[in-house]
């Protein structure tokens, strides 16, 4: 049975440099009553790149398999079209804005907040959307799953499907309060941040784990009828609160060599890291654990300095 594939302009916005700033959407739909809508929105920071090849691996699977789909699938993968070609995290016009900050936004306001309203608007309704994010420059991430506690004990359960290797309940906060799922969820849309880990090992095995979990998911939501990958059965890890989390630094300047140890189980004292001294050929700290648990974070080999982030563990359950 043929889809529907449709590319529009959701907003856009003439820049003043001879550009267009625009905010696309690719729709793939059956020809027959959808049963639900999807949306993943990726690129909101230009300089995470992991969304494009999540949006690109979900397109190609339901154009091999398009008999397969159920209901809407809506794309964005491009939010911040021009951070992304000079792979910077913020907008980069005038005063760099981080465009996670200004939402809701408002129909009569600025550019960005202009097209953030728009983009809201166009989102709202949907069964879920999906913010996908990437790890920052010199940090491995698990796949995560992330939400915050006003909304967690809703959206927990909903989570699951989507198999991660850790959900994390963010603590309320302003800037949570700015961001494009805090809006959605505030306007009664359901929706979760996907966090990626962009930096550690080959795109196509990361994108290929969360697009696994994405097409679970959608079998759940009865968007998707081919095969999909089987509910986790076990206890998936929980990040509720502060006090779960141990939160690692260096004490010593210099370049960090870590173990890899991110996705494993470490007790207390084990190694995470060295931080060396090339020009002396000396060990200037050797980062331990401070506490057993889950590494869900962690440095990768780069320039460190006193309080540097190391890694962050999820503590054992005592």
């Amino acid at each position: 049975m043929p889809i529907r594939k449709e590319i529009t302009t959701v907003a856009s916005a003439a820049m003043p440099f001879e550009e267009d700033w625009a905010l696309r959407r690719c729709r793939y739909a059956p020809e027959q009553a959808p049963v639900g809508r999807l949306c993943i929105a990726a690129g909101i920071h230009g300089d995470e790149m992991m969304g494009q090849l999540i949006c690109y691996e979900i397109a190609a699977r339901i154009l091999q398999e398009p008999d397969s789909l159920a209901g809407i699938v809506d794309l964005y993968p491009i939010l911040n079209p021009m951070g992304l070609d000079q792979g910077r995290r913020r907008v980069p016009v005038g005063t760099p804005i981080d465009m996670n900050f200004c939402f809701p936004g408002r129909p009569d306001g600025t550019t960005l907040e202009v097209l953030c309203h728009a983009l809201l608007h166009d989102m709202l309704g949907a069964d879920l959307v999906l913010d996908v994010h990437a790890s920052t420059q010199y940090k491995s991430e698990l796949y995560e799953i992330r939400t915050n506690e006003a909304d967690a004990e809703r959206l927990i359960p909903k989570a699951r499907a989507l198999c991660p290797d850790l959900i994390w309940v963010y603590p309320e906060h302003a800037a949570y309060g700015r961001s494009l799922t805090s809006a959605l969820c505030s306007a009664g849309t359901d929706a979760l941040i996907v966090e990626a880990d962009e930096r550690r090992r080959k795109p196509q095995e990361i994108a290929g784990g969360i697009v696994s979990g994405v097409f679970c998911k959608m079998r759940e939501m009865g968007l998707w009828r081919g095969a999909a990958r089987e509910m986790p059965q076990g206890e998936i890890p929980i990040v509720r609160t502060r006090e779960e989390i141990c939160r690692v630094t260096c004490e010593a300047p210099g370049v960090y060599v870590p173990e890899d140890r991110i996705g494993q189980r470490v007790r207390e004292g084990e190694i995470l890291g060295s931080v060396i001294d090339a020009l002396r050929g000396e060990v200037r700290e050797a980062v331990l654990a401070p506490a057993s648990g889950l590494v869900f974070s962690q440095r990768s080999y780069s320039a460190v300095y006193p309080g540097t982030l190391i890694a962050r563990i999820r503590k054992e359950p005592v």
